[in-house]
């Protein structure tokens, strides 16, 4: 990511943090809420808030290039009532020297090596696939096709799962929480763009999505990060009926940013038992 972009990516994103954060949120007094015309938190207000001046923090705002201490930083993330992820996004904006980036095999190297997939079948049991940076799945096993919807027939775009979740009406019927779902890969998504916020694939893919999507554009818009690696998905599936998952996202290491994305079965609820009948039946499929 050049300087440039940098600075121009956390204009937006203190510009939205600030706009979403509501006086009472920020702890102002009462006199200090009424008759307001802007939306969320004033510049002004920030800035006493952080304790920083109101010239500084407006540099800031506008991308200008201007040196940020940890101290300031970690004071604005206060005043702005930034969670864990929304912090490390914003230490990554304004002061990337600072975060520890991880050194990247060369681009030789298979997508997803065979030991991967061979891992991938023999774990006949859970749906697992692997992803990317860009939330594409570039290896899967019988499972988590009979799960998700096949991904052998689908095409590029189709199997990237922002895209599924935003895109394709038959993937957002199959989750119950499908805002939730769609919100926690929505701000994943948001905080690998900001590492490669270069990469050209991104612009475009991003443009496509909320051409198509309105809701995606709203989204994007309001700028949520959150890089959540544990959480459940309740599906309904039209075949064995209501599945509880909880989702392991796991870094492999020494890859390009691939992950292995595994989802567990609730084992109390009879969702492991109609797993394994799916299970089952995908294997019975795809030996005859």
């Amino acid at each position: 990511m050049s300087d440039d972009q940098r600075r121009a990516e956390l204009s937006r994103f203190l510009r939205a943090r600030r706009q979403r954060l509501s006086p009472e949120e920020a702890g102002l007094p009462h006199a200090e809420r009424t008759r307001r015309r802007t939306k969320g938190l004033r510049r002004e207000e920030v800035a006493a808030l952080a304790g920083i001046s109101l010239p500084w923090y407006t540099m800031l705002e506008q991308g200008k290039e201007i040196n940020v201490s940890d101290q300031v930083l970690d004071s604005l993330a206060r005043a702005l009532r930034l969670n864990a992820d929304e912090r490390m996004h914003l230490m990554y904006l304004a002061n990337p020297r600072a975060i520890e980036l991880r050194a990247k095999p060369s681009d030789d190297r298979p997508a997803v090596p065979p030991s991967l997939t061979y891992l991938l079948d023999h774990m006949p049991l859970v749906p697992a696939y692997i992803s990317d940076e860009k939330l594409n799945v570039l290896a899967w096993n019988p499972l988590a096709s009979a799960v998700f919807g096949s991904f052998e027939s689908a095409n590029r775009r189709e199997r990237n799962m922002l895209w599924r979740l935003f895109m394709m009406p038959s993937s957002r019927s199959l989750f119950v929480d499908w805002d939730l779902v769609a919100g926690s890969l929505l701000g994943h998504f948001r905080a690998m763009y900001t590492m490669h916020i270069e990469d050209v694939c991104y612009r475009s893919f991003i443009d496509e999505l909320k051409e198509g999507s309105p809701e995606f554009a709203v989204w994007w818009d309001n700028y949520e990060v959150a890089c959540i690696s544990q959480n459940r998905r309740e599906i309904a599936h039209p075949r064995v009926g209501k599945l509880n998952l909880e989702t392991k996202l796991l870094r492999i290491e020494d890859s390009r940013d691939r992950y292995l994305n595994v989802f567990i079965p609730d084992p109390n609820d009879g969702s492991a038992l109609r797993l394994a009948k799916l299970a089952e039946e995908t294997s019975v499929s795809i030996t005859t």
